[in-house]
């Protein structure tokens, strides 16, 4: 039976427990989950969400079992769309959607490591070490567009466009196209993680990724001709030392599709995330004179808010998780919000702490065989962006404010950031 078939026929079961407290589509709970969730931790760990028709699950030893066990807990068949298809629209032949099913991070034993295998090489740190100068330029000129105002939105004018053109750098595509892949991002989140939507609404977004299913279509094609020095291409090249199938077109494209959906929310979060918290911890002043210690900050943001709230797995056998026991068939809401401040691993959790001890031991990125293979990528555009906004605005405050967010269950992104800086310093335009 697929896994799909089994999602669909997990019995109903009368005895899940509940926490009706939470509802990670609130938009309280977007904003602060922690209180809600250091309860849950305490009172039930494992708690079926109606709403959602998934076990959230919130203690770092559940997730870290989860994780180690893909024999269990498996990937495939986790990550689908939420909203269904509208009628009358057509998902053409070869396009990945509705399951992105042969995306690394929908595969399953084999077929995820012949996978993960052959695209690790196109994220390796030196790899993308050769595109340093031009994300610092796309971080200067963005930069520029704002330096003399004084103020801005730290979300539309600086982390979002940051995320998406460094994207668009090291897969390929031209910079010109970056916003659309803005769109396209936003698309392929709403589908997955914001049900009951509107018709209207569904099918003026199902339309739009089926544009960009035709655009990277195209792309990969292009590459197949006249390769260029980009990740694209790489993946088009198998390393020499792996006995293993090349990537088809149709792998590349669903890899592409979600390279893209999960590296711009995520980016652009972690930044605009770094940023607030320099600033609510009264660290920025001391870490824009010492970047030695940016790196370690940035890891406990990691930890303390993070950029993925949760993520989904489908359970494959009937298991228990903190004495809940649970039903083959089911899907699992894994909290990475949860886990990282689980006192159970981390002393102190709800101090933010860049000389912690298990500093590098988060679930930001996941873990086990389905770590981030774009982590790497994620770091580096972070600490690029990070580091061009301390040299160019060394006076950046970010003033009180309410902070509203992208109400989804999996990357709740905040919709604005207004920022400060005193505008009458040698601040004159660097990229040219």
């Amino acid at each position: 039976m697929s896994t799909d078939a089994k999602i669909r026929s997990c019995p109903a079961a009368h005895d899940r427990p509940a926490f009706p407290d939470f509802d990670p589509l609130t938009p309280d709970h977007v904003r602060d989950p922690w209180p809600l969730l250091a309860r849950a931790r305490q009172e039930q760990p494992v708690f079926w969400m109606p709403q959602l028709q998934m076990y959230c699950v919130t203690r770092y030893d559940d997730i870290r079992k989860i994780h180690d066990d893909p024999e269990t807990f498996a990937n495939a068949g986790a990550n689908l769309m939420r909203v269904p298809i509208p009628e009358g629209i057509q998902i053409p032949p070869g396009c990945p959607f509705p399951g992105v099913g042969e995306g690394v991070a929908n595969q399953d034993g084999a077929s995820h490591t012949r996978l993960r295998s052959l695209m690790q090489p196109a994220f390796r740190r030196a790899r993308l070490a050769e595109f340093v100068s031009q994300l610092e330029q796309i971080a200067n000129d963005l930069i520029d567009h704002f330096i003399a105002d004084g103020e801005a939105d730290l979300v539309t004018q600086f982390a979002n466009p940051m995320a998406v053109r460094s994207i668009a750098l090291v897969l390929g595509f031209p910079e010109t196209d970056a916003v659309r892949f803005r769109e396209w991002t936003d698309q392929f989140i709403f589908l997955m993680a914001t049900p009951n939507m509107s018709d209207s609404e569904a099918r003026r977004l199902w339309t739009g990724l089926i544009e960009w299913y035709q655009y990277i279509k195209a792309m990969v094609e292009s590459r197949r001709k006249m390769p260029q020095n980009d990740l694209v291409s790489d993946l088009m090249t198998p390393p020499a030392d792996r006995a293993v199938a090349p990537l088809t077109d149709s792998e590349i494209i669903a890899n592409i599709i979600a390279f893209i959906a999960a590296g711009t929310d995520t980016t652009a979060i972690f930044i605009t995330q770094t940023i607030r918290l320099l600033h609510s911890e009264r660290l920025w002043e001391k870490v824009r004179d010492d970047r030695s210690r940016l790196e370690r900050v940035m890891e406990e943001c990691l930890r303390y808010v993070g950029v993925v709230r949760g993520l989904n797995r489908v359970v494959i056998r009937d298991t228990e998780l903190s004495g809940v026991k649970i039903p083959a068939g089911s899907v699992l809401y894994w909290m990475a919000a949860s886990a990282n401040r689980d006192p159970a691993k981390f002393a102190d959790p709800e101090r933010f702490d860049p000389d912690r001890k298990a500093l590098f031991d988060h679930v930001a990125f996941s873990g086990g065989r389905h770590f981030c293979i774009g982590a790497p990528l994620a770091r580096l555009e972070s600490k690029i962006a990070l580091n061009s906004i301390m040299d160019r605005l060394p006076t950046l405050r970010v003033p009180d404010q309410v902070v509203e967010f992208h109400p989804n269950f999996l990357t709740p992104a905040p919709v604005r950031v207004q920022i400060e800086w005193t505008a009458d310093r040698d601040l004159r335009p660097q990229s040219s």
